[in-house]
């Protein structure tokens, strides 16, 4: 005995994409930093960077200031924690794999 709409169900169950995000580097952005602050503490490393301006083939041009000032993007590195945090306006916008990060820049 079949009942009725089930394969309908199957199917709909196996079609259904992955819950995974399209952009993986995005999945936890607009935590605020002081959630980092408080959960992971102070980072190792810390870099801020301001906008200088675009140039046509080179892209987006940044200065390195100091992490004190404010700045248009403000980079935190957690070694021990594998992450690199890329936040604005004290928001997090993207993060990487601090490891995969070194890995590709020894493959350059």
């Amino acid at each position: 005995m079949t009942i009725p709409g089930l394969d309908l169900i199957s199917y709909m169950r196996k079609s259904r994409p992955k819950q995974t995000p399209d952009h993986p580097h995005s999945f936890m952005a607009g935590l605020n930093q002081k959630v980092f602050l408080k959960q992971w503490g102070e980072p190792e490393t810390q870099v801020s960077l301001n906008q200088l301006g675009k140039l046509n083939k080179l892209g987006t041009m940044f200065l390195i200031s100091d992490p004190t000032e404010e700045a248009h993007i403000s980079v935190w590195i957690y070694k021990k924690k594998n992450s690199i945090l890329l936040f604005t306006k004290e928001k997090l916008v993207s993060h990487f794999s601090f490891r995969r990060f070194r890995y590709e820049l020894e493959q350059r």
